[in-house]
């Protein structure tokens, strides 16, 4: 028996030895490459530390944070990152009505039906878009015609194709996406121009999208420097509208299918006895069956939403029109790389942790209580 426990022992050290050695690599480049940086970025943040010749590092104790909250600079480009995230919600719902339409079957049983709903869809297709051509509006012509030739196969094979035709962009290169919105947005033939022309009359004012500093809230009155342009559509809300885009068909959608797939049928069967509409159904059985998938996707989008905005303002508007699109994880990225004040920069980036850490505790405190009462 003595000697059956020893040979335990020595397996079970042995056994620890090699996972330790399987793990190994993977822990040494966490040390590295994640916590030796993040620990010289958090003393750095101490330091006047910078690139520029002439200049040996000193120890300021807390100035470059009394420098970022004495600035207007620091608080302009915080209301541009949470402006940006007044789209967070939209894209929320957009995601969830979008899963709740895939997640039940589209498909319809009777293959004659299926055939001649597709071939009437077909017909209109063909319709909307020799209009399209006709009027010379061929960007417009193309986008219907992708969009009939989906639902066209949609509705032959169900609702699987359009959960792939959805969630298709998810797989494109960030900055692709930002380049071909980039190009939506042009002022003088940009596919977003080209449609909205459509339907005003001649010679109306147009967006100038990216060009442009108006926003949604430029009828309040708020201070100088957050440099309202009055109300109307610019660059910001340009970025916004893209973003719902890519939010509504992406990862939020795929979570919202699989949480609606695992409500019991017979909450819905209960309801239809009941006389239950699509809308009731859908706010007292859905919406609540969900909560604990909205309060992830909530929690990642705000994460998301305040480290955001770096690849849109150095692609799409470099920070412009008069730094309205430039947030603070840009404004990290400007100070340190290119104004070369590492040490700034570090001090703003330690502030967006706490800023992050914060917001993160409130919503599992608070927002966690309303999803157990909502279940």
């Amino acid at each position: 028996m003595g000697k059956l426990s020893l040979w335990n022992g020595r397996r079970e050290k042995r056994n620890f030895f090699v996972a330790m050695a399987f793990l190994l690599p993977n822990f040494l480049g966490f040390l590295v490459f994640t916590t030796f940086p993040v620990a010289l970025s958090l003393y750095m943040s101490f330091t006047n530390w910078t690139l520029k010749a002439g200049r040996p590092l000193e120890w300021v104790g807390l100035r470059n944070y009394l420098d970022i909250f004495t600035s207007g600079a620091f608080w302009f480009y915080l209301y541009n990152t949470v402006y940006f995230m007044l789209a967070i919600p939209v894209g929320i719902m957009g995601s969830l009505f979008l899963a709740n339409a895939l997640a039940g079957s589209m498909r319809i049983k009777d293959s004659g039906r299926r055939w001649k709903l597709a071939a009437a869809f077909a017909i209109l297709g063909v319709f909307t878009v020799g209009f399209l051509v006709l009027m010379g509006q061929l960007d417009a012509a193309l986008l219907c015609a992708i969009a009939y030739i989906g639902g066209f196969f949609g509705i032959l094979f169900g609702s699987v194709t359009y959960r792939t035709m959805f969630y298709i962009p998810s797989f494109a290169s960030g900055v692709a996406t930002v380049i071909l919105w980039t190009a939506i947005y042009k002022s003088d033939g940009g596919l977003a121009n080209n449609i909205i022309s459509v339907f005003l009359p001649a010679g109306a004012d147009l967006p100038t999208w990216l060009s442009s500093t108006k926003n949604l809230l430029g009828f309040l009155p708020l201070p100088e420097f957050f440099a309202n342009g009055g109300f109307g559509l610019g660059a910001r809300e340009a970025i916004m509208i893209m973003g719902v885009w890519m939010q509504i068909g992406g990862n939020n959608m795929i979570l919202y299918i699989a949480a609606i797939s695992g409500i019991p049928n017979s909450l819905y069967e209960a309801a239809d006895i009941d006389g239950a509409g699509a809308l009731s159904k859908f706010w007292y059985i859905t919406v609540p069956s969900v909560a604990p998938t909205t309060f992830f996707i909530a929690i990642m989008s705000v994460i998301v939403g305040l480290q955001g905005g770096f690849m849109q303002a150095k692609i799409m508007t470099g920070g412009g029109p008069a730094e309205t699109t430039t947030t603070l994880a840009y404004n990290i990225y400007t100070t340190g790389f290119e104004e070369l004040e590492f040490g700034a920069a570090s001090a703003v980036a330690w502030v967006l942790f706490a800023i992050v850490f914060a917001c993160t505790l409130l919503n599992w405190k608070y927002g966690n209580k309303k999803v157990e009462s909502a279940i």
